[in-house]
């Protein structure tokens, strides 16, 4: 058996292929482990440490269930009448440990049917270097305008309303502190 390698890791996430992101928060994990290995300074062929090593191998161990995921394509639910509202929500957020965001189509038909979608969504790890939370909740905002952007010439929908969703609060002093 070959010894596991930081080089072997790269090989085994990045070849899945995941274009809408409906894979993101599995292989999320699969990219912070790189990115440690990056952090500790581990060469291309070093041995992984064991705590590495044992986290590699709980994700290795449920990557072949990606294999039984089955993602519905059509966005109207069979059996709905003509769609009467059609939104795009788009839903941001991030953490220490990465920044993502998904967009989902809510359609409504005449006889007030309702119905949601996952369209896709993005995600990436938060930079090494250290940063705060607003820094990458701003960034997860800005991949939801991206994505927002590229969905709109893309779902060809008359009438697209879109909401941004996110949970990140700014404090506003109403007033400037004396001085």
């Amino acid at each position: 058996m070959k010894p596991l390698t930081r080089r072997g890791i790269l090989s085994t996430v990045n070849p899945v292929y995941d274009p809408l992101g409906f894979a993101t928060p599995f292989l999320l994990r699969g990219k912070k482990i790189l990115q440690l290995l990056c952090k500790a300074n581990i060469g291309w062929d070093d041995v992984i440490p064991d705590e590495l090593r044992m986290q590699w191998e709980m994700w290795r161990s449920e990557l072949p269930l990606l294999e039984i995921v089955e993602v519905p394509r059509c966005f109207k639910r069979k059996g709905m009448d003509s769609l009467t509202k059609i939104k795009l929500h788009h839903f941001s957020d991030a953490s220490t440990e990465g920044y993502g965001q998904c967009s989902y189509l809510r359609c409504v038909d005449t006889s007030d049917q309702v119905h949601c979608s996952l369209v896709m969504g993005k995600a990436r790890v938060t930079p090494l270097k250290p940063i705060t939370i607003p820094c990458p909740e701003l960034t997860a905002a800005l991949v939801s305008v991206k994505v927002s952007d590229m969905l709109s010439r893309e779902l060809r929908y008359d009438e697209l309303e879109e909401v941004f969703w996110t949970d990140s609060k700014i404090r506003v002093n109403p007033t400037p502190p004396a001085g």
